[in-house]
């Protein structure tokens, strides 16, 4: 699979913002799509105590904000992105996530970008299309994280095509830990008595078998790289190959689907998200492949 459709970047209009903007300028031009750029505003709303039936937004208020906003929003885009910065520029008002997650449905976003924070993993809990949490990264590879699963397939596949589409390498990485608890868990299930910690030939089979099944997925993806079979925790793995490689992209996928279990994105993608040192992409495991 690949990003496709229009490119989402959504701004605060702070400094730090501009980096979002160079990012996802650079994602539309390399997949030839569309940028839109929206803003939050805040809603202007009149309250009449004695009418509380009369409360709602104030449009004489509401409009000149949002004639001002876009102005401002045309002049930022315009001194970080220069000539080619041409962007379709949407405004929103109400909570942040919200706001965004309704101008992405509006325009059909194929990727949404958002800074680091809560707002942005409120977006990722959500979306129905890969978020880039985007920040300063140095030039490196790009690391994919699976868990070997089917709803896995589409952040590894995106992970190779965007290692294509920059022209660097790609490393997969996978963690035992979860491996090494079923394995022990399947022996007391069997009669066996669970040991403490796992033995070492137990281990190094769960890892042998990790690392072949690595290449397999590498192969399969069509890019060109290396694995890494990790035996610590997924997130804090994850976050130490990044720092040692380094990466410039980070792809994890969440559990986004319809439902109540669209707001459970997993604790290993939440804290690659949080702690990373390099910019992220999240992928709805529900996306086709």
């Amino acid at each position: 699979m690949a990003i496709s459709g229009p490119v989402l970047v959504a701004t605060s209009l702070s400094d730090a913002d501009d980096e979002l903007l160079r990012q996802g300028h650079a994602v539309a031009s390399g997949i030839g799509a569309p940028l839109v750029v929206c803003h939050v505003l805040p809603e202007a709303y009149r309250v009449r105590v004695l009418f509380p039936q009369c409360a709602g937004i104030d449009a004489s208020v509401q409009a000149p904000l949002e004639g001002k906003a876009r102005d401002v929003v045309n002049a930022r885009v315009a001194d970080v992105l220069g000539a080619a910065g041409d962007a379709t520029i949407e405004l929103e008002s109400g909570s942040p996530h919200a706001a965004i997650l309704e101008v992405a449905e509006r325009t059909g976003a194929g990727l949404i970008v958002v800074g680091p924070g809560a707002t942005a993993s409120r977006v990722a809990r959500s979306a129905a299309c890969p978020v880039l949490i985007a920040r300063p990264s140095a030039p490196g590879g790009v690391l994919g994280a699976t868990d070997f699963s089917d709803a896995s397939l589409p952040a590894v596949r995106l992970a190779a095509d965007e290692a294509r589409r920059r022209g660097v390498t790609l490393r997969l990485v996978h963690s035992t830990e979860l491996d090494a608890a079923i394995a022990m868990a399947s022996a007391g299930l069997a009669g066996g008595i669970p040991l403490s910690p796992i033995p070492e030939d137990t281990a190094r089979e769960i890892a042998n078998e990790a690392r072949e099944r690595l290449l397999n997925v590498m192969a399969e993806s069509g890019a060109t790289g290396d694995v890494v079979v990790l035996s610590e925790r997924p997130g804090a793995g994850i976050i130490a190959v990044a720092e040692e490689m380094p990466a410039t992209l980070v792809v994890v996928g969440t559990r986004g689907r319809s439902g109540v279990p669209r707001l459970l994105m997993g604790s290993v993608a939440e804290e690659v998200v949080s702690r990373a040192p390099c910019s992220v992409l999240v992928v709805p495991l529900h996306l086709e492949a």
